[in-house]
């Protein structure tokens, strides 16, 4: 018998190390469960401010993204309203070009016309100038041809009266 009660001692003591063990694993489980829980809550805390915080920066964001296709619209529309005024000036510049083209030419054109109308001038003062010069030479050829007729008459009297008259 005395080793049935070592024997049942023995399973006595196990089994109460057992149960220690199990109240121990419990008491474990129970800790754990609860740091669990108490870990969850704050991982729901932090979830839910994350959350809030990702809605602000997704709000701050769109309304930047809003403000930046705004930007960029206002600054498409200045830059077509600047084109447009650049292309205004210049068409205004290369119409006051070709005015400016226009009235060289058309300026050019009429002091061509006075060159032309005045070499036409000189031309017709040098032609009169030589018809005078020709009638005047012409005048003074029948004076000398009328002079040397005259004097050939006197030198042929003087001739024959110097011939005949001896």
């Amino acid at each position: 018998m005395a080793l049935q009660d070592i024997w049942a001692k023995e399973r006595s003591q196990r089994l109460t190390e057992i149960a220690e063990r199990k109240l121990e694993v419990a008491q474990h489980r129970q800790q754990t469960q609860a740091k669990l829980s108490t870990i969850r809550q704050e991982l729901d805390k932090t979830r839910q401010e994350l959350d809030k915080e990702a809605k602000a920066l997704h709000t701050m964001l769109q309304e930047f993204v809003t403000k930046l296709q705004e930007t960029c619209s206002a600054e498409k529309q200045q830059r077509q309203l600047d084109n447009a005024e650049r292309y205004q000036q210049v068409r205004k510049i290369l119409e006051d070009y070709v005015e400016a083209l226009r009235l060289y030419e058309q300026q050019a054109r009429q002091d061509r016309l006075e060159d032309i109308a005045k070499r036409k001038q000189e031309v017709s003062e040098l032609k009169l100038e030589v018809l005078q010069l020709q009638g005047q030479f012409s005048s003074e050829r029948v004076l000398m041809a009328q002079e040397l007729t005259d004097k050939l008459q006197r030198f042929r009297t003087n001739l024959h009266d110097y011939v005949w008259s001896s």
